[in-house]
């Protein structure tokens, strides 16, 4: 049976307590970067009026009885893996608040691979779900697509990757750019102003992990005396990472640093320094927080990490599909703002997520 209009008013009350639940959770762990957040969630939240008349909502204020969001990421990965968890506990909350049930149907490509993905997004667009989160190996290769679900009236929202200027899908993300910016200026305070270092990207059609690597290599370029001396792409898969930076080691004794742009390259660095007896002697800076990181980090092989907050993202892709689906507005662009991880952040214990 559907329920009353008036719901959505439960339903913006329960964002705006998700919003204060995932920042108050991140406070002691990035104290320094909460702030700064808050900021960007509220510049994010007045980008709603501006692009909302765009944006594919359904329904008339009618809250149906169950609701099947289906999430496609780049490819099975341990990243993937906690926002896909956390758009999961969003939805048992929202659903158990509300009276209805909502299922995150989850479908992972093997690889990240362009083609498999848009073959999942055509055949989730086919079984007629409430609603799509997706995160795209390449946007431009899947916008059609994309707005191929929103024409047959099913929202759509992306997570990481960003929308095209002038394009009018929601997404959930942060400033990628400024994190590659803070991930190269970490290395350089580590590092000091000479050395040398190989740059490890992730998918390069992805646009948050192009976005780092742009960023590090504009900063890179700012120093005389810091010199690329190596660059390869993981695609997002540990394997893949931990080859390439063993290739580099070996082809570069000299090398000081390395700098990566996804989740998968800190955890593939890591495993090869260990490999390598190059712990301590080769640094770099983390991204994100995934367990495999997290247990180098306690091992001594990372001393810092810049994160995505994956919790966050999770949480409200499946926020916004219900949203839209109850012929609400969302975020055009909500920004999850950047953390920190510390040593000192895992001393009490195993560390969450952000």
């Amino acid at each position: 049976m559907k329920k009353s209009i008036f719901l959505r008013i439960a339903v913006l009350v329960l964002v705006l307590g998700l919003i204060g639940l995932s920042f108050t959770g991140c406070k002691s762990a990035a104290s320094e970067t909460t702030a700064a957040a808050s900021e960007t969630t509220a510049a994010a939240s007045e980008t709603t009026a501006a692009e909302g008349e765009s944006v594919v909502v359904v329904g008339e204020g009618q809250l149906k009885d169950e609701y099947r969001f289906v999430m496609i990421p780049i490819l099975v990965q341990a990243w993937f893996d906690i926002v896909r968890d956390a758009s999961i506990r969003a939805a048992d909350q929202l659903g158990a608040a509300l009276g209805t049930k909502i299922t995150i149907d989850y479908q992972a490509p093997a690889q990240a691979d362009v083609v498999q993905q848009n073959t999942l997004l055509e055949q989730a667009i086919a079984s007629k779900p409430d609603g799509i989160a997706i995160d795209c190996n390449d946007v431009e290769a899947s916008l059609a697509i994309m707005y191929e679900a929103m024409d047959q009236g099913i929202p759509v929202v992306m997570y990481v990757a960003t929308t095209p200027v002038g394009e009018t899908i929601p997404y959930v993300a942060n400033d990628f750019y400024e994190m590659g910016e803070i991930v190269a200026n970490e290395l350089i305070d580590l590092m000091g102003e000479e050395f040398k270092v190989a740059i490890i990207g992730g998918v390069p059609t992805n646009s948050a992990h192009s976005m780092r690597w742009d960023a590090q290599k504009a900063v890179f370029a700012q120093y005389p005396g810091i010199e690329v001396v190596a660059e390869a792409y993981d695609y997002d898969d540990v394997n893949k990472a931990q080859e390439e930076a063993a290739k580099i080691i070996a082809a570069n004794p000299d090398l000081d640093a390395f700098a990566v742009c996804d989740a998968a390259g800190p955890v593939g660095v890591g495993l090869a320094l260990q490999e390598a007896g190059k712990v301590g002697e080769i640094k770099y800076i983390g991204i994100d927080d995934v367990p495999q990181l997290q247990e180098l980090m306690k091992q001594g092989v990372l001393d810092l990490s810049i994160c995505t907050r994956p919790n966050l993202i999770g949480e409200w892709c499946t926020t916004s599909l219900l949203m839209m689906n109850l012929g609400i507005t969302p975020v055009f662009n909500f920004d999850t703002g950047i953390g920190y991880l510390t040593p000192d952040m895992l001393k009490a214990g195993e560390w969450p997520g952000y």
